[in-house]
């Protein structure tokens, strides 16, 4: 049996997008801050996160925290990004499993 039809092959390389970004300003004290919490529902994330804020609160004076999730297999949508620049003055990021 012989095959006619058409094979697609596809290049597995990724082309890498390098941008140049200004980091934000760092705040004189995170006291009275909003921390928040991006958290990527793997094992575990939340409660390093949480520990650490907690962690941090226990140094400093700071307000309730903000926690949000996302998908870790997705990347963060605007509108999710845009709640946490609104709600929050400063964001852990982290993953655990």
């Amino acid at each position: 049996m012989s095959y006619t039809g058409t094979v697609r092959v596809y290049e597995p390389v990724g082309r890498p997008l390098a941008l140049d970004r200004q980091l934000a300003a760092r705040p004189q004290s995170l006291a009275g801050l909003r921390p928040g919490i991006l958290e990527n529902r793997k094992a575990n994330a939340r409660l390093l996160l949480e520990t650490m804020v907690e962690r941090l609160g226990e140094r400093v004076d700071l307000a309730p925290v903000v926690v949000r999730s996302k998908n870790a297999a997705a990347p963060a949508t605007r509108s999710l990004l845009r709640g946490l620049v609104e709600d929050c003055d400063f964001v852990l990021v982290g993953s655990c499993d």
